[in-house]
Parts: C-alpha cells; sequence; structure tokens
C-alpha cells in the first residue's frame, strides 16, 4: 500500500499549524503537544523543512519555527521531497534504473505503474498546503489513462 511517512505526516501537520498562527513563532514543543506526535522526529522534520526553505528556523529564548512561504506556494510534492528526497516512487524500478530487476525482460507492468507514477506526482504537485487549510477540501483525481 502506498503511504505517506510520519516524517511527511508530521511536516504536513507542522506547516498546516504555522500557517494558521501566521506572523507567530511555533516551538517543537508546542507542535508535538498539539498534535501528541515525538519531539525529537518532529524536530528532526522542522530542520529538514527549514534546510529547504519551505519554514524559518529562529534561535533563541523565543526562538522555533515558522513557515516561510505563503500556504499556497507550498506544495505537498515540495514537503515530501523536503523531508524525503526524492525516493517517492511506488516500485524501486521507477526511481533506480539499476536496480537489476529480475524481470526486466518479461515484465509487463512497469509502463503502467509509470503513468501511475505520474497521476500521483501530478496530484501531490497540484495539492497545496492551503489546500490542507479549508474546512471542505477538494479531491484530487487520479487521470491515469
Amino acid at each position: 500500500m502506498i503511504r505517506l511517512s510520519k516524517k511527511v505526516e508530521y511536516a504536513l501537520l507542522s506547516l498546516q499549524y504555522m500557517s494558521q498562527r501566521k506572523g507567530q513563532v511555533c516551538t517543537v514543543k508546542e507542535i508535538s503537544e498539539q498534535y501528541n506526535v515525538s519531539f525529537e522526529l518532529l524536530a528532526k522534520v522542522l530542520s529538514a523543512l527549514s534546510k529547504k526553505g519551505l519554514a524559518v528556523s529562529l534561535q533563541g529564548v523565543n526562538g522555533g519555527f515558522m513557515v516561510n512561504r505563503a500556504p499556497e506556494s507550498i506544495s505537498i510534492a515540495d514537503v515530501i521531497h523536503a523531508v524525503e528526497g526524492n525516493k517517492t516512487q511506488i516500485v524501486e524500478c521507477l526511481h533506480d534504473t539499476e536496480c537489476g530487476c529480475y524481470v526486466e525482460e518479461k515484465c509487463t507492468i512497469r509502463n503502467p505503474l509509470q503513468r501511475l507514477q505520474k497521476a500521483i506526482d501530478s496530484a501531490f504537485t497540484s495539492m497545496t498546503v492551503q489546500d490542507l487549510l479549508a474546512s471542505e477540501p477538494e479531491f484530487v483525481s487520479l487521470d491515469v489513462a
């Protein structure tokens, strides 16, 4: 089953939380307590978001994190790539052409799975953090044709 990692979930929750508090500094402790999630993992996630420019890290007594871009300009794909890198392929051979696939010569599923991957990538690119703030989220249809 295709699943987003806990790191991606924490990143999305954090960006949603910080976006709702425009201009306010949010601490790791505050966010981890809000969602009852691991402080240590959340700190790593927020650091990754900061390194990729999606959040700003503020040092000092009143330090913490703030969202760095408008929520409508941060795609779900941006978030996934910030915390997971480019390891978002649904099967290994779409990510690593040197994976040593033992069925490559007789494989009949790679091309259809590539179409599915493109549809998933498109959905992640078109959905933004702003969509997570909406009370009635719009659902993205996957056109695999």
